[in-house]
């Protein structure tokens, strides 16, 4: 067991040792979520979003289990970016997050911070390549998303505000830490996204069971942003409408539809061939 009166006496942080009451204290600072999806879980989770130095935790609660080895990475980062941490019994934790399976640490969040849509296009590599998620409302097919565009270098991902699962604990951990390192920008109107791609240069197309265009016939090359649609309904119309294709996903049997999250992998894979089997084509690289 960690002997956190020894380890941690050289922080200036907040330090609940076992047996000792906090104090109730009323706090302004905005909350992802109510009190239990308000809390990230997971070392790794938990690592990625202090590294990526972007979404900052308010807090961070260690179980009085944990290892020094464990805790040390996460107490030394936390103390550099001065975020507050303290030690509990290891089962308040598990009340606190509602799970067992949080490995000895949680965070209190704010808020995902997401960007927004202009800062995404203009800082986009060339040719680049972009998601547009319509309405997506399970969390873990949204991180299965994100964590598929940040291994094919997507650029940029663009949510709605109303309609759209948003970045919790549960996206950030199915994302395996992606939604730290991914541009995800929130908008009012897809249609009005699309259009500003379209504006800049950027070739869309939308997934569909329907379309005539495989995927493979794809001309991946270009500037691209692909549309994934809602897992009940797919693309809505209105989105359909202002794409400039429509490819389809070859099945060997028609047995059942693929989900977003898998749709997702095999289009961003299919994109990435092409490019990197062209010498010529080099992603990588902010516009000016």
């Amino acid at each position: 067991m960690i002997p956190f009166h020894v380890i941690l006496s050289d922080f200036g942080c907040s330090i609940r040792m076992v047996g000792q009451r906090r104090k109730k204290q009323r706090s302004n600072k905005a909350m992802m979520g109510n009190h239990q999806k308000s809390w990230l879980y997971g070392r790794n989770a938990i690592v990625e979003a202090l590294e990526a130095g972007r979404w900052l935790p308010h807090e961070l609660i260690f179980s009085d289990q944990l290892t020094e080895e464990v805790a040390r990475p996460m107490i030394d980062s936390a103390s550099a970016l001065q975020v507050s941490f303290e030690v509990v019994p290891h089962e308040r934790i598990t009340q606190l997050c509602n799970t067992r399976d949080h490995q000895g640490v949680i965070a209190r969040m704010p808020p995902f911070p997401y960007f927004d849509v202009e800062s995404v296009i203009k800082r986009a590599s060339r040719p680049g390549l972009f998601l547009v998620l319509d309405r997506l409302q399970d969390p873990f097919n949204f991180g299965a998303v994100c964590r598929s565009a940040g291994v094919f270098g997507v650029d940029g991902v663009f949510v709605a505000e109303a309609g759209q699962a948003d970045v919790n604990s549960q996206v950030a951990r199915s994302s395996a830490g992606a939604v730290n390192r991914l541009r995800i920008a929130q908008t009012e109107n897809l249609c009005d996204t699309i259009d500003r791609l379209k504006s800049s240069g950027v070739r869309t197309v939308a997934t569909s069971p329907h379309a005539e265009l495989r995927i493979d016939q794809l001309d991946g090359t270009v500037p691209l942003a692909v549309v994934i649609g809602n897992e009940g309904e797919g693309v809505s119309e209105d989105l359909q409408k202002r794409c400039d294709e429509l490819v389809t996903i070859p099945q060997a049997t028609g047995f059942e539809s693929l989900n977003a999250a898998v749709s997702t992998g095999i289009v961003l894979y299919e994109i990435h061939r092409q490019r990197t089997s062209r010498p010529d084509i080099t992603a990588g690289g902010e516009r000016d």
